[in-house]
């Protein structure tokens, strides 16, 4: 045997007593044994058994119901403080690799899910920038639920296409400069015509709130540059 395989049992991590009796070259019957006369040994002094032997069962070959034991780790410990010699060493080598590797797989994890918590925070402070859309408030909880969990959790809100008052001038032939005045005079920059944006200045690095509208403000600016 090369290695132990270590089951979780309501969080604690134990090895079925089948494998250690493997593992040191025992019957299974006279590991069981020697297990129950520790445990005879640990009421005695009143230790709680489960810190070290828990009682369960298996299936055997013809289908029946056997008696074993999970150990946890100090019950490995106990089991190898009993051994001497090479059996001794190898067992204690093995529930050591066995328990120090579900260690470190549970600290990957606990690290993964710290990574994930704090890129899920920056979504949820993104939503806190002025002027931001509803829409894109509600892409951003979507997402910061989605980074948290490991998987979609909330749906994505539908997006509308939206237009710069760059887009929309050439569309009219008109100006920018006069797309974004008409748009202030009738009140346009509301969230039935468009969204604000975070976007990159035109002759600088600084980002600024911009208004982007949406194919209804389109519409108004036809009827009202008709007038």
């Amino acid at each position: 045997m090369n290695e132990i395989t270590l089951t979780s049992i309501n969080g604690i991590d134990v090895v079925n007593s089948r494998q250690v009796a493997e593992a040191v070259g025992k019957e299974h019957k006279n590991l069981l044994q020697d297990i129950r006369t520790y445990c005879d040994y640990l009421n005695g002094l009143n230790f709680q058994l489960v810190d070290f032997f828990i009682e369960s069962t298996y299936t055997d070959t013809k289908g029946e119901q056997r008696p074993c034991y999970l150990c946890t780790r100090k019950g490995c410990e106990m089991i190898a403080n009993k051994l001497t010699g090479e059996k001794g060493v190898v067992f204690t080598a093995l529930y050591i690799n066995a328990f120090h590797k579900m260690e470190d797989c549970i600290n990957r994890e606990l690290a993964e899910k710290e990574i994930r918590l704090r890129i899920s925070e920056q979504y949820l402070k993104l939503m806190a920038i002025p002027n931001i859309s509803d829409t894109h408030k509600n892409i951003l909880l979507a997402k910061a639920a989605e980074t948290l969990a490991g998987e979609p959790v909330l749906p994505l809100p539908k997006t509308e296409k939206t237009y710069s008052a760059s887009d929309i001038g050439k569309m009219l032939g008109v100006s920018a400069q006069k797309i974004g005045r008409i748009a202030n005079q009738y009140g346009l920059k509301t969230g039935e015509y468009g969204s604000w944006y975070r976007d990159k200045a035109k002759y600088s690095n600084k980002e600024v709130n911009t208004f982007r509208y949406n194919d209804k403000a389109i519409e108004m600016f036809k009827s009202i540059l008709k007038k």
